[in-house]
């Protein structure tokens, strides 16, 4: 498909005709090893991302290829129900892979343990009222300046690509099989809140920031259905102004910038069930250590709440 047929059609919900002519079209000028490697799924949000504009999308794709093979990204050791790997981050109300923390151990790298000190506390919570997998982040609870001064970039990427593995591979597939349909994205959750304009306007963490966000657009294209930003201050508004400029206009609108009134919204999405109640649900998965949303900064990560 060419830019002018794409005015026709909704990228969200394609018909489908629309989705397999685009798929079809695409599949017809990537290599018979691409074609093998690749399922109709990830030929479509190569088709997506760049518009339906074929020669971009099969671009696009080549290099995504290309990438997994060099990074030997498929050897990555990514926790499934059917190996003994560990998560790589925490988790709660799955199936497939039991509630955890990332704790250290054989099979954990030193620099993930090294950079989960850093972080705010996260975690893969349950799911919306669409079966998508909700993934929350309290960014403002990050020792942000100490990220960019102890973590290397290579650090940092190893450690995004391996739970963007694991979403794929183990997430991702469980809530399809639930849903009955194929669920490819993830609704996100940022907390800002505890966030000081310092933070926001350290250089070097946000340079590692637009790197991570340029390899994700690349590498992992529409992989999320929504992302909320909650207890965003005032101040937010110039970093939003920023990073939007990294961002690909399919990202940024489904990016929704909440302040402190951001309950309601959160529940049009989330059932209450399933939503922390630091965030305005009722649930606080008192049986796990450091409860829904782990946080070693908030030194509940190993202490029961």
């Amino acid at each position: 498909m060419n830019s002018t047929t794409t005015k026709a059609v909704d990228l969200d919900n394609p018909t489908f005709e629309q989705k397999s002519t685009a798929i079809a079209d695409l599949r017809a000028v990537l290599s018979d090893e691409i074609n093998e490697y690749c399922s109709d799924s990830d030929i479509w949000r190569f088709c997506v991302a760049r518009q339906l504009d074929t020669e971009k999308s099969g671009a696009m794709i080549k290099t995504w290829y290309q990438w997994r093979k060099d990074a030997c990204i498929d050897d990555m050791p990514v926790c499934k129900p059917d190996n003994l790997y560990p998560v790589p981050y925490p988790i709660r109300g799955y199936l497939s892979v039991a509630d955890a923390n990332l704790t250290a151990g054989v099979q954990v790298k030193e620099s993930q343990i090294k950079l989960n000190r850093f972080f705010g506390g996260g975690c893969w919570h349950k799911r919306d009222k669409d079966d998508h997998p909700v993934y929350i982040e309290r960014i403002g609870r990050y020792k942000i300046k100490d990220i960019p001064r102890m973590c290397t970039m290579g650090e940092l990427f190893e450690f995004h690509y391996i739970m963007q593995e694991f979403i794929g591979r183990t997430i991702f597939p469980e809530c399809s099989q639930l849903a009955g349909r194929e669920i490819s994205k993830q609704v996100v959750i940022f907390d800002l809140a505890g966030i000081s304009i310092g933070m926001l306007s350290h250089l070097p963490a946000l340079n590692m920031l637009r790197e991570m966000l340029a390899k994700d657009q690349l590498y992992y294209p529409e992989c999320m259905h929504r992302t909320y930003v909650v207890n965003a201050p005032a101040m937010f508004v110039t970093a939003w102004k920023l990073i939007r400029g990294w961002l690909d206009p399919r990202v940024i609108s489904k990016v929704h910038i909440l302040g402190k009134d951001y309950s309601k919204t959160l529940l049009e999405q989330i059932p209450a069930e399933n939503l922390p109640s630091f965030l305005g649900g009722s649930c606080r998965c008192s049986h796990m250590a450091g409860g829904c949303v782990p946080s070693t900064t908030m030194n509940n990560y190993i202490n029961l709440p």
